[in-house]
């Protein structure tokens, strides 16, 4: 029979009552949260002291996420009240005010941002910590410092690419930057060692134990019961929402655990039936020879029909790139790996390479299917939903129906989607990228049954895992060692003991260290190629220009050059900056139009309307950015809309070509500076202006990291709506000035003279390095963009060629740099 203990701190009152209360760092009382019709948390009561490490654990939908998400300020509370360090905590709590009150937040799903740099994020994460003009220095020395606290031997670059860094180093980076503020007292912590290996997940440990000493409190979330008995000074288990069982871990043990969390006590070795070694006589489906290449050397194993084949070893030590090599091969040959069948692929990472967040339940079940359920080219629905429904039910999917969203689902029931996807693909051989990883104890036991049988069918199972426990499911377990393989056991064979010493064995360091340089170079190189592409290509259609013209290179002829670019310049910067926010402006064009027609009309007749016009319409740019991102409508349907709202107004105020620019305004372009014609300053300015906002002010990188992952800059507390109306802001400013700069080198006004610029600025930024996805911008490399497309008109008529061929050559260009770029970073990867 269970014994709860009574420790110190209970989820129930204890004697004292206010002033024991007063003494505890956070107090959760009568908590309720429900969506929609279901009910998450159930008037839970929890509490955790100064200088304690709580073990909350719980299946999937037990309500344990929410409930920290309440605490961490992402999710309010229907009812119930908190405090912290006796502070009252309201409704108006954020993830900002709960950084101000000491709560830090290590997420299941990462909250990086993957197109800034290591550093970048630490500077998003801790601004109080981190500012000043040396706010970058700063920020390395932080990284660094942290990463080294709580993973010493680390060897991750601070200045390095999140994007670049592996699952692993990626979750040691969220822990260090969230553990590592001076002014932390409680860390939560949701399945932080879920991507770790053995020796990250110790250091861990070691890490929670020192700062433990130090006053701070942490909260582990886990499903690995023997990891959180070790660390956890008490464990609170959560059932459907409500707390099952609260006590010192001295307490309850790992059988206990198992069976308060709703499941069964599951042997830590293999069950007897299984436990002889069985002798596979049947054809291999993989084999891989001699594979060295994406950091494996020299990489040899093969996986019969109906065996599973563990891969074992530290974590980043080759395991995930022996299943995209045998992914990638197909049913083929790719070199030195070979494979006899279809692969279905799970992979650990469900957020980026698992679930399709906007479809349902079952749309991500069955796109797998498809094949097999069309005839004619046509899907059967009836078919499709009895495939899906079969699975929903199998693996116990904890919702109401297979139509409902999938990002509505917990985390672990995402990822048993995920592998449902994989198995119902009915596939030769299936590849897991540690399936299991959040998922509760009762659903591995089912998945463990379910990879069982489909070996017994006679399939293929290459299985990698961080879980050591796992790996008495396989029939062989193959343990790798930085890229290379270096042990190899069979079922009766394998033993814990063996696991850790083939995982730390020593190897070839030369060859390491090379395969290690390797790596860093084509990441290097991945990264120089969208600075050096842009360059590249107006480097030669300038050479091409120079050849035909070399007056080109007197200072007429640069100006000439310039004075065709520098409006498209500020075009371009505008569009750079909505792009950096994942968004496209459909009505640059038409705006720039309007302030045009403006500029040529009331700035000469009447100056003080002109000005509130433009007030107004410098203003609607980030009013504009606030709509699209409350109201969630797509940018390019709102720009769409309002390039007609603004061709309008400019058609309203001058119907046709006319009008003239100031004088003061024409002079302004005429100035001559000193070492360089005006014109080639007008082209630099707004490019070393984006370039300051975006890359050297501390808050560009919040900026960016917006356009990649808004969630990751809201849950480090700051104002995504802000960030949206900045960013928005900057836009309108470089489209208000480049109608400006249209009017004063035209001398005159057009409504409609303007309309090409929206997709030659696309064009442009594209050239130099951005990319639609968000956050990824080049500022100096749109500048050669503009350049680029520029000289193209002028090679055109050097070589004598009809103007209107220059809009399909332009295309062409584009299309072919964007295609030689991801050519040359596929290959790098």
């Amino acid at each position: 029979m269970l014994q709860q203990s009574t420790p110190a701190v209970s989820a129930g009152s204890v004697p004292g009552g206010a002033v024991a209360e007063a003494l505890r760092l956070l107090v959760m009382r009568g908590i309720v949260r429900s969506f929609g019709t279901t009910l998450a948390v159930a008037g839970v009561d929890f509490v955790v002291n100064p200088a304690e490490v709580v073990g909350l654990l719980g299946g999937n939908g037990a309500g344990k996420s929410t409930l920290m998400k309440i605490v961490g300020g992402l999710v309010a509370a229907d009812a119930g009240e908190i405090s912290m360090a006796g502070q009252a905590i309201g409704r108006d709590h954020s993830p900002a005010a709960a950084m101000a009150l000491g709560i830090r937040f290590v997420h299941q799903e990462l909250s990086l941002c993957p197109n800034l740099r290591v550093y970048e994020n630490f500077a998003v994460e801790l601004p109080d910590v981190i500012r000043g003009l040396r706010w970058r220095a700063a920020a390395i020395a932080e990284a660094r410092q942290a990463l080294t606290a709580v993973f010493p031997g680390n060897r991750i670059n601070p200045r390095a690419k999140v994007s670049g860094l592996s699952l692993s180093q990626q979750q040691m980076v969220e822990i260090a930057r969230a553990a590592g503020h001076p002014e932390t007292r409680l860390v939560i912590l949701d399945e932080p060692t879920s991507s770790l290996g053995s020796k990250e997940a110790e250091q861990l440990a070691d890490y929670i134990r020192r700062r433990r000493g130090e006053g701070v409190s942490f909260i582990f979330i886990s499903h690995r019961l023997h990891e959180t008995l070790q660390i956890a000074d008490r464990v609170v288990v959560m059932r459907n929402g409500s707390v099952a069982w609260d006590g010192a871990t001295g307490g309850i043990g790992q059988t206990d655990l198992v069976r308060l969390l709703g499941g069964t006590h599951r042997a830590a070795v293999a069950p007897e039936a299984a436990a002889a070694d069985t002798a596979l006589q049947r054809n291999a489906v993989i084999t891989i020879a001699g594979l060295s290449a994406a950091g494996l050397r020299d990489v040899s194993l093969t996986v019969g029909r109906g065996e599973i084949v563990g891969l074992a070893g530290l974590e980043g030590s080759g395991q995930r790139e022996v299943l995209r090599a045998v992914f990638a091969a197909g049913r083929g040959n790719l070199g030195p790996v070979r494979v006899d069948g279809d692969a279905a692929f799970v992979s650990g990472d469900r957020v980026n390479e698992g679930i399709f967040p906007l479809w349902s339940i079952d749309d991500n079940i069955a796109i797998s299917t498809l094949n097999r359920l069309s005839h004619w080219g046509f899907v059967s629905v009836r078919r499709m939903r009895e495939v899906t429904s079969g699975w929903f039910q199998k693996l116990r999917i904890r919702a109401t129906d297979g139509s409902d969203p999938v990002v509505s689902l917990s985390g672990g029931n995402q990822q048993k989607v995920v592998i449902a996807r994989a198995l119902a693909a009915d596939a030769d051989i299936i590849l897991l990228d540690d399936p299991t990883r959040g998922v509760d104890l009762g659903t591995k036991a089912d998945l463990y049954k379910l990879f069982r049988g489909f070996a017994d069918e006679g399939r293929a199972v290459l299985w990698y895992s961080t879980d050591e426990t796992e790996f008495v499911e396989c029939d062989r377990t193959v343990i790798m060692r930085d890229g290379a393989v270096v042990a190899e056991f069979g079922r009766s064979e394998m033993t814990g003991g063996r696991l850790v010493e083939a995982s730390f064995r020593s190897v070839d360091t030369k060859a390491d260290d090379a395969a290690r340089r390797q790596i860093d170079r084509a990441r290097k190189v991945e990264a120089t190629i969208p600075t050096l592409i842009p360059v590249i290509t107006f480097a030669v259609i300038f050479a091409l220009c120079v050849s035909q013209s070399p007056g080109i290179l007197s200072g007429f002829g640069m100006t000439l050059v310039f004075s065709a670019a520098f409006a498209l310049s500020f075009a371009a910067t505008s569009q750079l900056f909505t792009i950096a926010a994942g968004d496209i402006d459909l009505g640059l064009g038409p705006f720039i139009g309007l302030v045009n027609a403006l500029a040529a009309t009331w700035l000469v007749t009447t100056p003080w309307l002109a000005v509130g016009a433009f007030a107004i319409l410098l203003a609607a740019y980030p009013l504009m950015g606030l709509f699209i991102h409350i109201r969630r409508v797509p940018a390019i349907i709102v720009t769409l809309g309002m390039s007609f709202v603004w061709l309008g107004f400019a058609s309203l105020r001058l119907p046709r070509a006319g009008g003239a620019a100031p004088d003061w305004l024409v002079a302004m372009i005429k100035v001559k500076p000193p070492l360089l014609p005006m014109s080639v300053y007008l082209c630099l300015f707004p490019a070393v202006v984006a370039y300051l906002v975006l890359m050297v002010w501390r808050y560009g990188a919040v900026l960016r990291g917006f356009g990649a992952n808004p969630r990751a800059i809201a849950a480090a507390g700051w104002s995504t709506g802000v960030a949206k109306a900045t960013i928005y802001g900057f836009s309108g400013l470089f489209a208000f000035l480049a109608g400006i700069i249209v009017t004063a080198n035209t001398r005159g006004g057009d409504p409609t003279g303007a309309t090409s610029m929206t997709l030659l600025a696309v064009a442009a930024v594209i050239l130099g390095g951005a990319a639609f996805s968000g956050g990824v911008v080049a500022p100096i490399g749109a500048l050669f963009g503009v350049l680029t497309l520029v000289l193209i008109g002028t090679l055109l008529s050097l070589f004598e060629v009809n103007g209107v061929y220059l809009p399909m050559v332009q295309g062409l260009m584009l299309l072919a740099v964007v295609g030689i770029r991801t050519l040359l970073v596929r290959r790098s990867a």
